[in-house]
């Protein structure tokens, strides 16, 4: 009775998060559910008592994520504060997120003031909310609990918003961050009187003592993977772990070992639970049964694993997902206490209910769905594995156990990674196949030998106040080991294989496929059939096929990647080309974060070409990812060299895959044949090898504009150039003529020539443009000056992604925004079945990924 009220529940707090946008559609959910129940009551395949509770139970999950919403709505704090600078106050109430180089910091704001206001002069807002603050070069060590004050801006949080994409604002208003800030340099942060309500942050001070202690142990100890790979496990600081580190791990299934999750605590569990239970055995006869007189060695292992399980979890900074995982492991302790063990899903059930009860936006969270359900697939395959294995073996020798270790844990891995298939593609646009075997040997080389022997120094460092890690060289070649061990497994071919996000509603019918194949009391010829759709749906995500190009359709998608520039054209004949690939930065790269899992949507493998328009970081930062994830034909640049670390991780990236620089000038046709043609008007033709310019004004002018010509509709390029590149393309006769053009540099005020944009004849304008850059861009001159020509003016900052489909055999073309996609509450009014309607159609467009 308690696990169908738990589930029950469950679904209501699902149906509560959509009640804003499908009300109608809820509440004929509910009346349906009610008359299932009536019916399932009268035929006697459900008691009145429990058909009441499960009604009840799904209520109480739409109303209490109903209210939940309404208690913790978000604080426009940003709009509070300004667009000026503003003195901040507030206290820090998560454990610091440290990088060689940088510091995060959540803490609540108790008040603003106006910037050079000071403290004495009084009058500040009491304005309330949460704050994600970076700060660069920090040279404090900050503690929940801490006030402190500092000057900054208040944004709002931000992302981009694309086709499927991830929108890292949205995320950040999910976790309850009302506005960001950024700060430089050290010095930025006062540290205020301690006020006396931090008393309460007692033990989280505690820990951060300790993890700051073993964070620089670490740094003075280890070095290159093995240091990032020490502090993700041990203390949970990720922010050590380079990129190329992760990329290995994630492309062998095994980056759940980079931080500490369910499975690092669990296997601290079971060796505690061993140990214990181990030296209960060779304790003296006669101390032995006076201890079992009082408790058994079982409940004693269980009792007393609670501890180090908690320590390592305040070790890792009590982190939300490590919480998680431990509220888990002690309702598991509890269960074996109270000798009901085997009631595992029960558990499970009960932790899920209790972590959301405190917070039930945890449903949506990457970690929460990945974690449960790793271990509920994990408890049913072990309890499986029980029934089946019931009959002792009659073959005890050790290479028999060894097989039969191997078969129950080929089952357990199978298992997880066939239930959590659909999330990891779905989040990660992968299938990580090979975790099968890697699994297999990290995660013994990581639970049995790195966790406890990096758990040990780092108490011993604790113990001791030493200033390095105790068998700190052991450390450096375990880590080392498993460093080399992911690295070569991750050299496999076909090792990370990327597919398209599957649909929510396909991800729904796999779950639903697999609980009734994995049935025993259902029918043979329904398990048959769910086994078949599954293989066939797992055979479809896997294959991800690109839909078939019919010919006379031309796609044109200018991307969101902030600040800069990303276009994909998908041409007729179903050649792709990719002009630029947006920025990276120190934690975000635009090609891998948003151009790649744009491709991967479209089923999109290989480019035609690429080109590099200019090499600005906006531009081709993003490049390197995107040649290091796709085959690529041709690459295409402006024969401009620069010595700066993302031109070099370009090129590096262009030798790696053995593709050719060719360079572009004015003239270069980029298509030998096919219904489109794409012609360089930009930069002149030049005698002489590559160039190296340095000056910003002289590289944007020497940036590849290209136009696209695809039977009536025609498309303009124009990447950074600025007045001296359009007065050369408006010396060219026609030649700046097109229907959809993209506003030259951003809508810089130094790209604005009002007879070139009359000479456009342009219908369409797109502006791709960060939120809030610090440019200013676009400037509102440059927008009037397309406006006033009645030019339909999109911009990526509001707008999201801006894709123009299109067709040969039509004059007509479509524009469609991906910030159109975004669902939207409903009114109470004589409007709500079509706005309902038009949340329905932005539903089934996200999932069909239609834009």
């Amino acid at each position: 009775m308690f696990l169908p009220s738990i589930a029950a529940f469950l679904v209501g707090l699902v149906l509560g998060a959509f009640l804003p946008y499908l009300p109608l559609l809820i509440l004929s959910l509910a009346i349906l559910a009610s008359g299932a129940s009536t019916i399932l009551e009268r035929v006697g395949r459900l008691t009145v008592r429990l058909g009441v509770l499960l009604c009840a139970s799904l209520a109480a999950g739409v109303l209490y994520w109903t209210v939940f919403a309404w208690a913790t709505a978000g604080s426009p704090l940003a709009e509070v504060a300004g667009p000026d600078p503003v003195l901040v106050v507030g206290q820090v109430v998560e454990p610091v997120r440290y990088a060689p180089d940088r510091a995060i910091v959540v803490l609540d704001v108790r008040g603003l003031r106006k910037a050079g206001q000071g403290e004495a002069a009084g009058g500040g807002q009491q304005a309330r909310g949460r704050v994600r603050l970076t700060w660069r070069e920090p040279d404090l060590t900050l503690k929940p609990g801490d006030s402190v004050s500092f000057t900054t801006r208040l944004r709002p949080p931000s992302g981009t918003v694309n086709p499927g994409g991830f929108d890292y604002g949205a995320y950040l208003r999910r976790q309850g961050v009302d506005a960001v800030a950024f700060l430089a340099g050290p010095g930025q942060i006062v540290r205020r009187p301690e006020d006396p309500a931090s008393l309460r942050w007692g033990l989280w001070r505690t820990s951060e003592g300790w993890r700051a202690q073993i964070r620089r142990a670490a740094i003075a100890t280890l070095q290159g993977p093995a240091l990032g790979i020490y502090l993700g496990i041990i203390v949970g600081d990720s922010g050590y772990l380079t990129q190329t580190v992760r990329d290995a791990f994630m492309a062998t299934g095994t980056v759940h070992i980079l931080s500490i999750s369910g499975s690092h605590l669990g296997l601290i569990a079971f060796l505690s639970f061993w140990i214990v239970k181990g030296a209960c055995r060779l304790l003296p006869a006669s101390w032995f049964l006076a201890l079992t007189r009082r408790v058994t060695p079982t409940r004693l292992a269980a009792a007393l694993t609670a501890l180090p399980v908690s320590f390592y979890t305040l070790l890792a900074g009590a982190e939300v997902a490590t919480v998680r995982s431990l509220i888990m492991i002690l309702l598991f302790l509890l269960a074996v206490w109270l000798g009901r063990e085997e009631q595992l899903v029960l558990t499970l059930a009960f932790a899920a209910l209790i972590i959301l009860l405190h917070d039930p936006r945890a449903l949506f969270d990457i970690s929460f769905q990945l974690s449960y359900c790793s271990v509920l697939a994990l408890a049913l395959v072990l309890r499986w594995r029980v029934r089946r294995d019931e009959a002792p073996a009659a073959d005890s020798s050790g290479t028999s156990r060894m097989a039969r270790w191997l078969r129950g844990y080929g089952w357990i891995t199978g298992g997880v990674t066939l239930a959590t298939a659909p999330l990891v593609a779905y989040h990660f646009n992968q299938v990580a196949w090979l975790g099968l075997v890697a699994n297999l040997i990290v995660v013994p080389l990581a639970g049995f030998l790195l966790v406890p022997l990096g758990l040990g120094s780092a108490v011993w460092i604790l113990l001791s106040g030493r200033e390095s890690l105790a068998a700190g060289w052991l450390n450096q070649t375990c880590l080392d080991l498993l460093s080399q061990v992911v690295t070569w497994i991750a050299r496999v071919p076909g090792a990370e294989w990327h597919v398209a996000s599957p649909a929510i509603p396909a991800v729904a019918a796999f779950y639903v496929m697999l609980a009734l194949a994995l049935r025993t009391a259902g029918s043979q010829t329904i398990r048959g059939i769910s086994t078949l759709g599954l293989t066939l749906l797992l055979g479809w995500w896997i294959w991800s096929p690109r839909p078939a190009s019919d010919g006379d359709t031309v796609r044109v998608a200018f991307l969101d990647v902030g600040q800069g520039d990303a276009c994909v054209l998908e041409l007729p004949d179903g050649r792709v080309i990719l002009i630029d690939g947006g920025a990276v930065h120190e934690t975000l790269d635009m090609g891998r974060a948003v151009v790649a899992p744009y491709l991967w949507d479209r089923g999109i493998r290989s480019l035609d070409a690429v080109i590099g328009t200019h090499p600005q970081l906006d531009h081709v930062g993003g490049l390197a990812g995107v040649l290091r994830s796709f085959r690529v034909s041709r690459f295409w640049s402006n024969g401009v060299q620069r010595n700066e670390p993302f031109y070099r991780r370009l090129m590096e990236a262009l030798r790696d895959r053995g593709v050719s620089e060719r360079v572009a000038e004015s003239g270069q046709e980029f298509l030998d044949e096919g219904p489109c043609r794409i012609l360089a008007l930009n930069p002149p033709p030049r005698s002489g090898g590559n160039l190296v310019v340095e000056s910003g004004s002289a590289l944007n002018n020497l940036s590849i504009v290209t136009r696209l010509d695809c039977g009536p509709h025609s498309f303009l390029f124009t990447a950074d150039v600025e007045a001296e590149a359009l007065a050369r393309l408006l010396a060219r006769r026609d030649s700046s003529r097109a229907r959809v053009l993209k506003v030259p540099h951003h809508g810089a005020r130094s790209s604005l020539d009002e007879q070139w944009i009359e000479r456009s004849g342009a219908e369409v304008a797109i502006v791709s443009v960060g939120s809030r850059n610090p440019y200013g861009h676009p400037a509102p001159e440059v927008l009037t000056a397309y406006e006033k020509r009645g030019i339909r003016m999109y911009r990526t900052d509001r707008d999201g992604a801006v894709t123009v489909v299109a067709r040969l055999s039509s004059s007509p073309f479509e524009v469609r925004r991906a910030r159109e996609l975004v669902p939207r509450p409903v009114p109470v009014n004589r409007s709500m079945w079509i706005a309902e309607r038009e949340n329905l159609r932005r539903f089934w467009e996200q999932w069909r990924g239609t834009i």
